[in-house]
C-alpha cells in the first residue's frame, strides 16, 4: 500500500489542482487508498488473532489501562464513565494486548453511538454458573458448564442503539454502518475472534429500555 500512497502524493504535488474535477478525483483516490489500507490492516489483525501469548492477568487492570488510552476521546465527547469493578475479580489467562485491542474497539464504538454525549458504564463481577442456558451447556463441546465460575464484563452505553434489522449482521466481516468514517466492518469480527480464542463469549444486544447497547463478555 506504500506505493499507492506515494503515487497519490506524487500526483497531488505535480498535477494542477485548479481544475475542480481533478481535485475531486484525487480526493476520491485518497479515500479509496485509505479504506483499502484499513481493510488490509484489519485482515492482518484477523489472521494474527491465533498468534496469542497468554499469561495470568487482571481484567480490571486491563480495562483501567484502556480507559486511560481513550480518556481524551471520552472527555471531548462529554461522556461520563461509571465503573463498578469487583475488587476480588478472578485472575484469567489472557493475552493482554489482544484483550486491550478488543476493549478499545468496544469503547470507541460506544463513543460513536453517543454523538451528543452520555454515559459509559463498565461492570465486572464473578458469577457461578448454576443452570443450562444459551451460553452454558452440559456437553463436552460446551465451554461453560453448570458449576463453573465465570468472569463477566458488561459494557453499557446510553447511545442510539442498533436497529433491529441489522443486529444479526454486526459480526459479519465487512458489514459496517461507518463507511463515511472509514469503517471497514472488521472491528467486531476481530473482537469476537479475540474473545473466542480466550474461551470467551461475546454478546451484544440493545438494552431493554431501548436507550443504548449492552455488551456482555463471559470468560472463565
Amino acid at each position: 500500500m506504500l506505493y499507492f500512497h506515494q503515487g497519490v502524493d506524487y500526483l497531488s504535488a505535480h498535477v494542477p489542482l485548479d481544475n475542480e474535477n481533478v481535485s475531486l478525483t484525487l480526493g476520491y483516490i485518497k479515500d479509496a487508498v485509505k479504506r483499502a489500507d484499513n481493510i488490509i490492516k484489519g485482515l492482518l489483525n484477523l489472521s494474527r488473532v491465533a498468534e496469542i501469548e497468554k499469561a495470568p492477568g487482571n481484567l480490571n487492570s486491563i480495562i483501567e489501562s484502556c480507559l486511560v488510552l481513550v480518556k481524551n476521546l471520552l472527555d471531548r465527547n462529554h461522556i461520563e464513565v461509571i465503573k463498578e469493578l469487583e475488587k476480588d475479580i478472578l485472575s484469567l489467562n489472557l493475552d493482554k494486548s489482544r484483550i486491550e485491542q478488543g476493549f478499545l474497539n468496544l469503547f470507541i464504538n460506544a463513543v460513536d453511538a453517543m454523538p451528543g454525549g452520555g454515559q459509559l458504564k463498565i461492570r465486572t463481577y464473578n458469577k457461578e454458573l448454576t443452570k443450562v442456558s444459551d451460553e452454558v451447556g452440559p456437553g463436552e463441546g460446551d465451554i461453560f458448564k453448570p458449576g463453573d465460575t465465570a468472569v463477566i464484563t458488561e459494557i453499557e452505553d446510553t447511545g442510539t442503539g442498533i436497529p433491529e434489522d441489522i443486529l444479526a449482521k454486526i459480526f459479519d466481516p465487512f458489514f459496517t454502518t461507518k463507511q463515511n468514517k472509514g469503517g471497514t466492518g472488521l472491528g467486531l469480527s476481530i473482537v469476537r475472534n479475540v474473545m473466542a480464542v480466550h474461551d470467551g463469549k461475546l454478546k451484544i444486544e440493545n438494552r431493554k429500555d431501548r436507550s443504548g447497547v449492552r455488551v456482555t463478555i463471559t470468560f472463565k
